[in-house]
């Protein structure tokens, strides 16, 4: 007998999307049909910004529950549930330790996310704000992002640090890891980017919270997910899946890897599957 679900809960970039940053929008429809009609919502859980998030599911922003920044803002629909800021005092810090630490040419892109937008440096390259675009969609140049604090009113979150392709993305991430203020965690996002924020935010506490609301068992939900931000949902819930993209460690953690890659619609192609075992 299929057990129950009662929420889906699914990473975007290497896991729902392809590597192109998009998906099969026809097989999404018929297949979110299908997950409303039993009565299943779908959460979002992702790096990028909510805005970005709503970009992907214009059709569906008020049917959807959005994690967002890696569980330091959570939505539901339109609706802003949750904020996890960081002080100005801890943001100004992360911010001088990155940019004292390291030559402007090892960043590639350096990102600061808040609840009505994220912010980067006016003198960032036009190719490099394009690909923060992507990520990110209501992205503000700002004259002195390291004073990015009294220069916007907004409850500042995350700082996105991606480094250049020349930089051994490791030692540097190690770097940071032992130099951040007590309280501050770094999530490793991808394509050689990392995300610093408060240790408490991240999608599994921001998902147990929802479960919490919501009365769902962990057992009964479903998470994909591809990354190490994914870890924590993926070990949280016995029906988890690693995308066959993953890196076999992160396949290791997950209990079970999609028969499909993220270009295959592996997390679409899997919902139906489970979908059709609830009928059968």
């Amino acid at each position: 007998m299929a057990t129950k679900i009662k929420m889906i809960v699914t990473d975007m970039d290497g896991t729902f999307l392809n590597d192109a940053h998009g998906y099969d929008h026809q097989l999404f429809s018929k297949t979110y049909t299908r997950m409303v009609t039993a009565k299943i919502p779908l959460v979002i859980a992702s790096g990028s910004s909510y805005h970005r998030l709503t970009r992907e599911f214009a059709n569906q922003v008020d049917q959807l529950t959005f994690i967002s920044q890696n569980g330091a803002v959570v939505h539901r629909g339109r609706q802003l549930l949750s904020v996890s800021p960081l002080t100005n005092a801890l943001l100004t810090h992360v911010l001088a330790l990155i940019t004292d630490h390291f030559a402007a040419g090892q960043l590639a892109q350096l990102v600061v996310s808040g609840v009505n937008a994220s912010y980067i440096d006016q003198s960032m390259s036009a190719a490099n704000r394009a690909i923060v675009k992507t990520f990110y969609e209501k992205v503000i140049a700002v004259s002195d992002l390291r004073q990015v604090a009294p220069l916007v009113d907004d409850q500042l979150t995350r700082v996105s640090v991606t480094f250049s392709p020349t930089v051994d993305w490791q030692a540097a991430t190690a770097w940071l890891t032992a130099h951040l203020p007590a309280g501050l965690a770094l999530e490793n996002s991808g394509f050689h980017t990392s995300q610093i924020g408060l240790a408490s935010a991240t999608k599994q506490g921001a998902l147990l919270t929802l479960t919490d609301q919501e009365r769902v068992e962990a057992e009964h939900v479903v998470t994909f997910g591809d990354n190490e931000n994914d870890l924590g949902l993926l070990t949280m819930t016995p029906q988890s899946y690693a995308m066959k993209n993953a890196a076999p460690f992160i396949q290791g953690q997950a209990a079970n890897v999609t028969a499909h890659t993220n270009n295959e619609s592996g997390v679409l192609r899997t919902i139906n599957a489970l979908l059709d075992q609830r009928i059968k």
